[in-house]
């Protein structure tokens, strides 16, 4: 049997249909990478016995500007592929990282941790990265709970790093770094050393939480109530 469908009934049936496509589309999700690699590496804090002398903390900021609006964040990226020193595995040890608003910017970043991170810091990350290595490999991290930064004035994203029992008998790592600009600072170890506009080029990983959200459920419902209503009219 054939059906012959009318304009509405049509239109109703192309709005229904894409309703309950967008219900299950998720949004697009991407990587923001921060700075630019020009023949510069650094070891700290993940390539490199980092805690044994400098207290293990690493912290880095990235001033608001660099973000157009509030994102959610779901890992990092770390690149290697300015400087070769033959590792073949990444750095042992144990790596706690967190996210946290700051009002401190690239050229403010206390020598004080502490009084950098913000009320909202979140644990995103815990336990060992090591892994087999070798040139022009990215460390990627996924993290156990997401981040969702809103920037704005006084309103900086602070990574925040500590390490712990971490060894680099398989070889240093210098991941990409860029020096100069006003777009990132750092503070490494216990002795409170600070570089401003100096980090490591950094990938932040966005995307969405596999679990629906309301509007999901509002997105698929329409839909299912035009094709419901399309039923009906094709049954009269």
């Amino acid at each position: 049997m054939r059906l012959h469908f009318s304009g509405s009934s049509k239109a109703l049936l192309m709005v229904g249909v894409s309703l309950v496509f967008a219900a299950f589309t998720p949004a697009m999700a991407g990587t923001i990478i921060v700075g630019t690699p020009a023949n510069s590496g650094n070891s700290f804090p993940f390539g490199s016995n980092y805690d044994a002398a400098t207290n293990g903390q690493y912290q880095q900021v990235y001033t608001h500007s660099l973000f157009t609006g509030p994102i959610t964040i779901t890992g990092l990226e770390f690149y290697n592929t300015q400087s070769q020193a033959g590792a073949t595995g990444m750095n042992t040890g144990t790596f706690n990282i967190s996210l946290s608003t700051t009002a401190a910017d690239w050229d403010t970043l206390s020598g004080a941790p502490a009084s950098n991170i913000g009320g909202d810091n979140t644990q995103v990350f815990s336990g060992s990265l090591a892994r087999p290595w070798a040139f022009g490999d990215t460390l990627s991290i996924v993290f156990s709970t997401p981040f969702t930064y809103t920037p704005g004035v006084n309103a900086n994203l602070l990574l925040n790093v500590v390490a712990t029992g971490t060894g680099d008998a398989a070889g240093v790592i210098f991941f990409d770094a860029q020096a100069g600009g006003s777009i990132f600072g750092r503070y490494y170890g216990g002795s409170g050393n600070l570089n401003y506009g100096y980090g490591l080029v950094t990938g932040f990983d966005t995307g969405t939480s596999a679990t629906p959200e309301p509007a999901t459920f509002a997105f698929l419902g329409a839909g299912l109530a035009g094709l419901s209503l399309l039923r009906k009219r094709v049954r009269h």
